[in-house]
């Protein structure tokens, strides 16, 4: 059976980190038989996360002696982001019909998901503002644009969930008017 490249993207409530876990199976191919494990971490203007912020390096070392558990958290995320993931192996032994690489599409959405809770917690408090046509709207809309986000990530739309996600930090940036 052929190697397959995997791996999943997790943000919790802290918002400035990210996890990546790997889940590929090593049964095929054990993990002495890989050079390197990368990660590129794409903004969609095409600049990479460093990891740590001073990296020379446009990718993240997830070298498995660094991280034997094939989990990485990553620090200093700053914002919501469309973030193209990209997890390159090299294997000294490449086995046929391998795929040695993974790239998926993530929407970062958690400080639009903050605000978001935030906004329900002013309604839950001031139920009046349910009938402010302003309050509501912005509400309506940034909830949108935060679903707009994670619908075109699904789809591997990283230019659209990035935009979708720099109208939402619009929204919230304006909060102090709309709620």
């Amino acid at each position: 059976m052929p190697f397959v490249a995997n791996f999943t993207v997790a943000q919790g409530l802290d918002c400035s980190q990210i996890v990546i876990t790997d889940t590929s199976s090593y049964a095929t191919e054990a993990k002495g038989t890989f050079t390197y494990r990368r990660l590129y971490l794409y903004k969609a203007d095409g600049t990479t996360i460093k990891f740590p912020s001073n990296s020379p390096n446009n990718y993240i070392d997830f070298g498995f002696l660094l991280y034997p558990t094939d989990q990485i958290t990553i620090t200093g995320i700053d914002q919501d982001y469309g973030l193209r993931v990209e997890m390159v192996l090299n294997s000294s032994a490449p086995q046929p019909g391998s795929v040695y690489s993974k790239s998926t599409v993530v929407a970062l959405t958690c400080y639009t998901n903050t605000a978001l809770y935030n906004v329900a917690q002013i309604a839950a408090t001031s139920p009046a503002r349910l009938d402010d046509p302003v309050f509501y709207g912005s509400w309506s809309q940034l909830q949108t644009e935060k679903d707009a986000a994670v619908t075109a990530a699904t789809y591997g739309d990283q230019l659209s969930a990035d935009a979708a996600l720099k109208r939402a930090k619009n929204i919230i940036n304006q909060s102090a008017i709309k709620f």
